[in-house]
């Protein structure tokens, strides 16, 4: 379709957002809309749209908090001259040379931010509470500044050695304001640390670090840390033990060194708490508890007439931030005493904590944002194809409204790519478009992915300058709400849609839908749009749907499997059905995941003999952890996957190592095999896949994409060996060995960038299972290749990130590599996987065509499923392939909903282990 006939039935389509006027100065017609509004400069909105002002980002009828939170204009300091953690000038001399180095425009900038005249209040409020709620509106600073301020003041220390911890519930907002928090402090770049562990790991490095699942950019300076909720919470599993002392006297009871305490930090700061993801959820519970502990263990040594400074465990200190008006919430959870806590100490230990365990004050700070007003627009009627319609609405911006760069929200990384190349096509046809009607050339167009699936310096397009004369269109996810901030943005299209996670009780299958996103979610996005000047947005969805939104997103804990959070809270000791809970997550689905890690070897169930001395008393059940279990909670992946791990080491070292190998690919965020859009390609890409097909389906296939472009590179890299003399020829010889690899990759639908990550994680796999002791085939270290050790998520570009790096592989691939191939039936890796997704198995329904039913499902509609268009083993497939494979049973990754319910990464089993596996249990 071309730009004029896209444009043409834009202008005739009802729920289009008008014809495009030649510049910002012609007439449009103006807002629809009956009711009437203050005069507003976005006079020419498109027609389809109606017209209502924001003011301050935040709607007239929403709720505000009260002024008497907001904090008081400090008196400016930069460092202050003395502190309750390091006393004393001498204690800041180190953090004064540290921040030498920051460029004073830097300063400047950071100065203007609206959180900066709250600085005091909020050090002030830290030193004399526990916790702190932070309330802080979009663009106020609060997740970038906060950290600093303490930081500043003293709250990180050398010795010993504590940290600020910032937790964030994505990736890219972990790595982002990393980097960008470090360029303020005038530090390194933590993306370009070295990815490594143990005596690997350099002093060298910035105070500034992140640390994410698979990656760690931290080091022993490290002071200010942005992680994952989920590092967090894998640190509070592995941090089992304070540091020692070599005084007996001052070693803290055996039952504290059993403890999760976090000990490596003094402040814990949860940011976008608002966004109620399960981990967050659960990292709040765990958290409160942890701060009673280490209150409760200080005021035990204090009380023993120990000196207080001579103490090795400090008070942690919490504060929660949010963006969202659900202050009160959070303050009240942490202003009541914590469930979780258990006296096992000494009679002191015990007093020390109930008197630790009381209900506190949790002061809630507001911070006002620094917002413009936006206006609003909704379209007319409901859009029929939203994707569509994000189209022409973002071609009506650039070529009717003023500079100023757009951000669109969507659903997914699938839906942006779609919409990325729809963009890049229409955008090389506007400078001929413009000249055939007269009209001013257009800005170029610069379209920016933002997704999870990206690493650190693939989205520096993002955050970086938009060129001179160009509009950058920002594709993102709903990770652009609240976690990060995107300079430049001027114009918001907003879907109105958001992709969930989606788990319903009695079926143990989590599935992905689509879901409308609540009226907060649409406040954030629209604030979005008037951080630096006014802005506008413009709803791909009427006025009445915003109404009927619900207020607020429901939290995670109420509609996800909850089967990885009872196996880690069980293994930090916590029972699930007492924790300390912000929202008590439903008793079927809890009662489910725990049935699931029973079945799974992980958790049993221990009654203790009835005591006799004690008349009435009935014997209480309760989960224990089991060796498996453990071993289970120690692998950074979910329950079904270190369970098919250890299945697989179970089966012998080649086995172990197809498993870890396929778990890298499928903990990918992107898929190894790319997926056309357009017809003739897609048929392209299927004849060059089918070199890959494995007869016993997706699994295998995975695999076998993998190991061949591991063999290729092979070759590659020893083709540059036998042909590279001198530095000059080698650098030639190199440049040419990366085309080539590249070419194979384009070839054989390969997505290398998302091979390269499937690498990285493959190694960082594989040194988790050795030290875990389950053995592969390629423990040794000298099996590491250069394409595992250099591939990681920062990785933007291929041709520039080898030019960095040297080749991708600079050994021969070990014999035990191409093992994997020999096992043509790969039966092992395949009944490994049914030991930790049994699950997830299924049977052909004889009653309907291609029809599948799970093991464990109860009767009833909505039940069955098909095997999704994708699958090497859909029937159109096997059917052009003239394969008879039999499919009565089998196994799938996940299930879609789409036109209707799909399985989605489909294997072959054999009824019989299914048998195998009920004898066993």
């Amino acid at each position: 379709m071309s730009l004029d006939t896209a444009l043409v039935q834009a202008k005739r389509s009802r729920d289009s957002f008008g014809s495009l006027p030649s510049s910002p100065s012609t007439s449009v017609p103006s807002s629809p809309t009956k009711k009437k509004h203050k005069k507003s400069k976005y006079a020419n909105a498109p027609s389809s749209f109606a017209h209502s002002p924001l003011s301050n980002g935040i709607n007239d009828s929403a709720p505000r908090p009260s002024s008497s939170s907001t904090p008081s204009s400090p008196t400016r300091k930069l460092l202050p001259s003395s502190s309750s953690h390091e006393a004393g000038g001498a204690a800041f001399a180190w953090i004064r040379d540290a921040l030498k180095a920051v460029d004073p425009r830097i300063l400047e900038s950071r100065t203007a931010l609206p959180i900066t005249s709250g600085k005091q209040a909020i050090i002030d409020a830290v030193r004399s509470n526990d916790t702190v709620v932070i309330l802080g509106e979009t663009g106020s600073g609060k997740t970038t500044q906060i950290p600093q301020f303490l930081f500043e003041a003293g709250f990180a220390s050398r010795q010993p050695v504590q940290m600020i911890g910032v937790t964030q519930p994505r990736r890219v907002a972990a790595t982002s304001l990393a980097r960008r928090v470090a360029v303020e402090m005038g530090q390194p770049d933590p993306a370009v640390l070295p990815n490594v562990k143990g005596k690997a790991r350099t002093a060298a490095g910035g105070l500034v670090g992140y640390s994410i699942r698979f990656e760690d950019r931290t080091t022993r300076n490290t002071r200010v840390k942005f992680m994952t909720d989920g590092m967090v919470l894998r640190e509070m599993i592995g941090d089992i033990s304070p540091a020692q002392s070599s005084s007996p006297a001052t070693t803290p009871p055996t039952s504290v060194l059993r403890s999760n305490l976090l000990l490596k930090y003094s402040v814990l700061i949860i940011d976008e708490a608002h966004e109620r993801t399960l981990r967050t959820d659960q990292v709040l519970g765990l958290a409160k508890r942890i701060q009673r502990e280490r209150k409760a263990l200080r005021q035990s040594w204090i009380a023993r007439g120990k000196p207080a400074n001579e103490a090795e465990i400090t008070e942690l200190k919490i504060i929660v931030m949010s963006a969202t008006l659900d202050a009160n919430r959070f303050a009240d959870f942490f202003a009541t005493p914590s469930t979780a806590l258990k006296a096992n100490g000494t009679v002191a230990d015990a007093r020390a904590l109930a008197a630790a365990n009381t209900k506190q004050e949790v002061p809630i700070l507001y911070v006002k944002g620094r917002q413009h007003d936006v206006a609003m627009f909704h379209t007319e009627e409901p859009a029929q194809e939203w994707t569509d319609a994000a189209l022409r609405t973002v071609l009506q911006i650039h070529v009717s409204r003023p500079p100023g760069d757009i951000l669109v929200f969507m659903t997914g990384q699938d839906e942006i790519d779609t919409l990325a190349r729809a963009l890049e096509l229409y955008s090389s046809e506007l400078p001929a478009w413009a000249e055939a009607e007269s009209k001013p050339t257009p800005m170029s167009l610069m379209i920016a992915p933002l997704y999870a699936a990206l690493g650190p310096s693939a989205s520096l397009k993002v955050f970086g300058p938009t060129p001179p004369r160009t509009r950058k269109v920002v594709l993102a996810t709903n990770i652009a709400e609240t976690s990060i901030t995107i300079p430049g943005i001027v114009f918001v299209v907003d879907c109105g849609l958001a992709k969930e996670k989606v788990y319903t009780p009695g079926t143990a299958v989590e599935t992905l839908q689509v879901q409308e996103i609540s009226q907060s979610a649409a406040r954030q996005r629209a604030g979005r749009a008037g951080r630096e000047r006014a802005g506008e947005c413009y709803r791909l969805y009427t006025q009445k749907a915003f109404e009927a939104l619900p207020l607020a997103g429901t939290p995670e804990i109420v509609r996800t499997d909850l089967a990885a959070a009872v196996l880690q809270l069980c293994a930090m000791g916590q029972d699930p059905y007492t924790f300390d809970w912000l929202d008590t997550p439903d008793p079927e689905g809890l009662q489910e995941s725990v049935l699931q890690l029973i079945q799974l070897g992980a958790l049993d169930i221990h009654t203790p003999p009835p005591n006799k001395e004690a008349k009435g008393d009935k014997a209480s059940a309760r989960l224990v952890l089991t060796g498996i279990g453990m071993k289970m909670a120690m692998l950074p992946v979910s329950p079904a996957y270190s369970r098919s791990l250890i299945a697989a080491a179970a089966r012998g070292p080649t086995v172990a190592r197809q498993v870890r190998d396929l778990i890298a690919v499928l903990s990918s965020d992107r898929s190894i095999l790319v997926e056309p859009t357009d017809q003739e390609k897609r048929e392209e890409a299927n004849r060059a896949k089918a070199t890959f097909v494995h007869p016993s389906g997706d699994h295998a296939t995975l695999l076998c994409v993998l190991y061949a472009y591991l063999a290729e590179a092979d070759k590659v890299a020893m083709l540059t060996k036998t042909r590279s003399q001198g530095s000059a020829e080698r650098k030639v010889v190199e440049k040419e060995a990366r085309e080539q690899l590249k070419a194979w990759c384009q070839n054989h639908y390969v997505h290398q960038k998302a091979v390269k990550n499937v690498l990285h994680i493959r190694n960082q796999l594989r040194n988790i299972c050795r030290q875990q002791k389950l053995g592969c085939d390629d423990d040794h270290p000298s099996t590491t290749t250069t394409a595992e050790v250099s591939s990681d998520d920062s990785d933007s570009d291929a041709e520039s990130e080898v030019d960095r790096d040297g080749l991708f592989v600079t050994r021969k691939v070990m014999a035990s590599e191409e093992k994997g191939e020999e096992d043509e039936s790969f039966v092992g890796m395949r009944q490994s996987l049914l030991e930790g997704r049994i699950a997830n198995a299924a049977l052909k329904q004889p009653s309907a065509p291609n029809t599948y039913k799970r093991i464990t499902s109860a009767a009833g509609a909505g039940s069955t499923f098909k095997i999704h268009p994708s699958s090497t083993l859909h029937p159109s497939k096997m059917a052009r392939e003239r394969a008879s494979r039999p499919t009565d049973a089998i196994l799938f990754e996940e299930l879609v909903f789409t036109t209707q319910t799909f399985a989605r990464t489909v294997s072959i089993i054999e009824p019989a282990w299914l048998q195998e596996l009920a004898t066993r249990k």
